[in-house]
């Protein structure tokens, strides 16, 4: 295992992180603590959780394996870290209590200020006081270190940082988004700042894809996922890349990646960010120079929810994608602002047909809410 020094705190973390929002059968606590453990026994020593993943369960079965992996923490560290969402400083403490007692803790090493998905609701927290309680939290011992996750593009990424002292950030990051984020990358960079990726193979798009992505292998007899994940390893800017583990066969591959990763050159990593743009010559890449639309849409998060469908082939990946990730009300009409001015098309470096891709989620979400509208009501009460 690689391990790298998490910002300016000095603490080496592993650069594979264990990911504990992707259990098989959340219910069986013993089974999937024991896959944290032997991630733990592996060399693993970055475990990320939240309330709420897997039905509720992940803190429950990292803490199950925490039990365990106490015995032994002296000798061989390990660092937790979970998050909170509540926008009311008066929730922090019950929420962290809540997550303390669920792991079998005393405190988080890395506290996360969860789900920043708009600037408006990061300057509305922290003007209720959530940060502030933070603080509190972190004096008392109960928080090691105050972290942001967030699904910002990269320029506002930026600006959050040097807003706030934040040790580190969580945000998405992967071989099919880089150009979305890498202003983010950067400005963590020279504020010395923590990093950490989630969904580093594209929420399991990756994979299920090999032959699209293929351009990014740089071995002989590697996997997709081994070098899409050795792209990341070779990003001296990102200390630990979050893999969401299933079962013991997905963390040999996790393992394996990191075993045979050996350095690339600055020209093979321009190589494969050019092959980008030729591989998916009708997938967003998400250059958000088609971020101007003045009925307020972002156009560049509904493209990158559309890139989902079109490599799935199933509008449901596209409407989790903009339910969970972006978190667009579906019943709001988001997409129904569009007045099909084409100003992003005008703007489109590759000239995607945005205008009727836009008419097309508009329908699919449409059909989706009315297909959930008719479930309740023939739901008896």
């Amino acid at each position: 295992m690689l391990y790298n020094k998490y910002g300016s705190t000095g603490i080496k973390v592993s650069v594979i992180g264990f990911g504990g929002m992707r259990f098989d059968n959340p219910q069986d606590i013993d089974t999937n603590a024991a896959l944290v453990e032997s991630a733990y026994d592996a060399g693993i020593n970055y475990f990320d959780t939240a309330p709420f993943y897997c039905d509720d369960k992940s803190e429950d079965i990292c803490g199950a394996a925490f039990k365990q992996m106490l015995k032994t923490r002296s000798k061989k560290p390990f660092y937790a870290s979970t998050k909170s969402a509540t926008a009311d400083a008066a929730t922090v403490r019950k929420d962290l209590e809540k997550s303390l007692k669920r792991l079998n803790l005393d405190y988080i090493d890395f506290y996360h200020f969860w789900c920043i998905v708009t600037l408006e609701a990061y300057e509305k927290r922290k003007k209720n006081g959530v940060l502030k309680e933070f603080e509190k939290l972190k004096d008392e011992g109960l928080i090691k270190h105050i972290c942001i996750s967030t699904h910002l593009p990269g320029t506002d990424i930026e600006k959050v940082l040097a807003d706030y002292p934040f040790e580190g950030v969580l945000l998405g990051y992967s071989v099919m988004n880089f150009a979305y984020r890498d202003a983010g990358l950067d400005a963590a960079a020279r504020f010395n700042r923590g990093v950490v990726v989630m969904n580093p193979l594209g929420g399991g798009l990756i994979p299920q894809n090999p032959d699209r992505f293929d351009f990014v292998k740089t071995q002989k007899d590697e996997t997709v996922t081994q070098a899409a994940l050795r792209f990341l390893i070779n990003d001296k800017r990102i200390n630990v890349i979050l893999v969401g583990l299933s079962n013991q066969q997905q963390l040999a591959d996790a393992v394996t990646a990191v075993d045979g990763y050996k350095p690339f050159p600055r020209q093979l990593v321009e190589k494969i960010r050019t092959s980008l743009d030729e591989s998916f010559d009708q997938l967003c890449t998400s250059c958000r120079y088609c971020d101007k639309c003045p009925q307020g849409i972002s156009v560049p998060r509904m493209m990158d929810a559309y890139n989902h469908k079109m490599l799935s082939g199933r509008s449901v990946d596209m409407i989790n994608r903009l339910r969970w990730h972006w978190e667009i009300d579906l019943e709001s009409n988001y997409l129904g602002k569009c007045t099909q001015c084409g100003l992003c098309e005008e703007t489109c470096t590759q000239r995607l047909p945005i205008r009727a891709r836009l008419q097309e989620m508009q329908d699919d979400v449409s059909k989706f809410v009315a297909e959930e509208k008719k479930k309740k009501s023939d739901t008896p009460q």
